[in-house]
């Protein structure tokens, strides 16, 4: 399992699971759902972002088509939802022979989110919802920058290990998988990296976004963090010591204090406990446990404001056992389906 991504899909949910789907997702909530929903349209469009450019491990490409197996749109339909697919294909563009930076593949990143921002401006247009599945979490730039491009008032809830705002100047790696957020920013420091010039990738201000789980930050990224003022960096003793819900409700409160504002989740599996998300690349002790995830999408959910969720960092390929696989690919399922929640009649 170490080596390569799995030949074929395991059946994680049975019949009896699938049959089970519509009871335990619990009544209809027709009236809670998210912003674009109209009339009894309950249209999910999933964008397979196969893609693993942001970093230098082999693996997320495949998760896409792992996650989204037959048995797991059949759950989909079952609460009431219409999936489609649409892929987000890697892009492989050479970095110029002029640049000397530490940045890896910054191209082929760009080009790659590119095509990403494109498929999920198409996927907002054609359905209700939108998921981007990943892949690296650095394609996340063109799943938000096109939310934030169909709803300009968006604010960002990043769940995470890592608070993915490095920049050229204080990344350790060059891994663009850690400057999502700095790229979203457009912060100064993302400049002189080929393909993100004139903040071209610029989707919100510091003022809309809040984090929860974070525990692996790097010093620069802290300091950042400080320097822009940012105040809803929730980590994991805040979460321990307030627990989930009152920590959500900070993070709402300070990025959306009339409660009225479209919200786009960015969904790191490594935020979750790798007791619950082995199969990811860079996996952190003392996170957030399933049950916790499953608490914090339910209430997100049940805002009405949801519009866009990213499920990113799933890596099959560095699954050691079955089990590791199963349970990441699993988990991240739940969550997706939390994220939905049951619609039509009851």
């Amino acid at each position: 399992m170490s080596q390569s991504a799995p030949t074929s899909e395991a059946t994680l949910l049975s019949q009896a699971d699938l049959d089970l789907v519509p009871h335990v997702f619990g009544p209809n909530r027709v009236s809670r759902r998210c912003p674009a929903a109209t009339g009894r349209d309950y249209s999910v469009c999933f964008v397979k972002g196969k893609a693993c450019c942001g970093q230098k491990r082999n693996g997320p490409q495949y998760a896409p088509d792992l996650v989204l197996g037959e048995d797991f749109l059949g759950c989909v339909s079952a609460l009431g939802w219409q999936p489609s697919t649409l892929d987000a294909i890697q892009q492989f563009r050479p970095t110029p022979k002029e640049y000397t930076g530490r940045v890896h593949n910054s191209n082929c990143v760009s080009a790659t989110c590119d095509v990403v921002r494109q498929r999920m401006s198409e996927a907002l247009a054609k359905a209700t919802f939108a998921i981007l599945i990943g892949g690296d979490h650095c394609l996340s730039i063109g799943s938000i920058a096109a939310t934030a491009q169909r709803f300009p008032n968006l604010v960002v809830l990043w769940f995470d290990a890592h608070a993915d705002i490095n920049t050229a100047d204080t990344s350790m790696s060059g891994n663009m998988h850690g400057m999502p957020v700095a790229a979203l920013l457009g912060l100064r420091g993302m400049e002189g990296i080929p393909g993100f010039e004139h903040a071209r990738f610029k989707a919100f201000d510091k003022t809309a976004i809040a984090y929860i789980g974070l525990r692996d930050v790097d010093d620069g990224e802290k300091e950042t963090i400080r320097d822009l003022g940012i105040e809803t960096a929730f980590y994991m003793d805040t979460l321990n010591a307030l627990g989930i819900d009152d920590t959500l409700d900070m993070c709402l409160k300070k990025i959306d204090p009339d409660g009225n504002r479209p919200i786009h989740v960015s969904f790191d599996v490594d935020g979750m406990d790798p007791m619950d998300a082995p199969a990811t690349g860079t996996p952190v002790q003392r996170g957030v446990r399933l049950h916790e995830a499953v608490r914090m999408m339910q209430r997100i959910r049940d805002t009405g404001r949801l519009v866009s969720l990213d499920v990113m960092e799933v890596n099959p390929s560095l699954a050691k056992t079955q089990l590791e696989y199963e349970t990441t690919v699993c988990n991240s399922r739940i969550i997706i389906l939390e994220a939905l929640g049951r619609v039509g009649k009851s």
